[in-house]
């Protein structure tokens, strides 16, 4: 073989390495982009890396989020997530944290119609509309007032409860919406499997999740909140089952409390004792107050999240033109080029 035919064959070989690294699955220094700064809901920096594409692949543990779904919040306050979550005191014109006073001037508020004269608060979880016919709605930052006569919460469907009655609740709001036979819909937390982002930038990108030995599942980036690793009931679902199931809200009546309808109950979800945990069921227990059912069981280990750059759901301002199933979330991440392979090799960027 002469010199000039290995000399050019070696040139070749340089040429085509990368490529075949890639194609084997082998990330070398450049494929794995560059480190991303992304925070954690417990303040602390998150291991993240940003490819050329946009992709981001990001390590983190996955709180719930149950907004925009129509159990979340609720008259009384026996929603999937505290009423307090998506609402903040409103005090001389400044937003404060919703403490205890702040909840129980709230409920005093709710029962008098949040008419003039009571507390007001600033909401960002729920939809908000002026209490009086033609009135502007008063805003807040993120969100709007209500109370005083200032602005009222929407309300939303009439559900049957575990404990066989039903509670009013009021309408959740995620930060996109969709479009459903023809109406705009807030996503729902029950039925979509949706990732909470703080950067507006990737609201309507796809998103995988999964790893750490749970079921692997497409969710759409859908809200946007202080912090990543959060995301809504049925992506908590999809990522520890492999599939969505309905669940009905509290209250729980004490006289019902410790059988199938509360003992069944799977995470994300988990009963709330107005007693306390020392009120919860274990076997021949006599519950003695009533409970709810919260959805406040999140993942606490590290999964991995892959945000897809070039996946994206067509939308005009925060609207999707069309309706988000799970079906047509991993559609549109098959369509962009995303497949397992392609997935697998930017999760390999996140060495231990």
């Amino acid at each position: 073989m002469s010199l000039s035919f290995n000399l050019i064959r070696w040139c070749m070989t340089l040429v085509l390495l990368p490529a075949l690294l890639l194609m084997g699955g082998i990330a070398g220094a450049t494929d794995c982009g560059t480190q991303v700064a992304m925070k954690g809901k417990d303040g602390k920096m998150l291991r993240a890396r940003q490819f050329d594409d946009g992709s981001i692949v990001v390590r983190a543990p996955l709180a719930v989020n149950p907004d925009g779904g129509p159990a979340s919040y609720t008259v009384g306050d026996h929603g999937f997530t505290y009423m307090a979550n998506g609402l903040d005191a409103w005090r001389n014109g400044k937003r404060e944290t919703c403490d205890g006073t702040c909840t129980r001037a709230f409920k005093v508020a709710e029962a008098a119609g949040f008419a003039a004269g009571t507390a007001e608060f600033c909401v960002f979880g729920m939809e908000v509309e002026p209490l009086k016919p033609n009135q502007e709605r008063t805003l807040c930052p993120a969100g709007a007032v209500v109370g005083n006569g200032r602005g009222r919460l929407v309300l939303g469907e009439m559900l049957q409860t575990v404990g066989s009655g039903n509670v009013q609740a009021y309408r959740s709001t995620t930060s996109l919406q969709h479009i459903v036979s023809g109406q705009r819909r807030y996503l729902n937390s029950e039925t979509i499997p949706i990732a909470v982002t703080p950067r507006v930038d990737l609201l309507g990108h796809i998103v995988w999740v999964g790893g750490a030995g749970m079921h692997g599942t497409y969710a759409i980036v859908g809200d946007k909140g202080p912090a990543f690793g959060e995301g809504s009931i049925a992506l908590h679902q999809l990522v520890r089952e492999g599939s969505v199931t309905s669940q009905q809200p509290g209250p729980i009546p004490a006289a019902k409390r410790c059988i199938d309808g509360e003992m069944a109950l799977k995470p994300p979800f988990e009963s709330r004792p107005d007693g306390g945990r020392s009120d919860r069921c274990k076997a021949g227990y006599t519950a003695k107050s009533d409970a709810d059912v919260r959805a406040y069981v999140g993942i606490d280990h590290d999964l991995d999240f892959v945000i897809m750059g070039k996946a994206t759901l067509e939308r005009k301002a925060n609207v999707i033109q069309t309706e988000v199933t799970i079906t047509s979330i991993e559609g549109i991440a098959r369509a962009g080029g995303y497949d397992d392979d392609a997935i697998r090799r930017m999760i390999a960027c996140l060495k231990d």
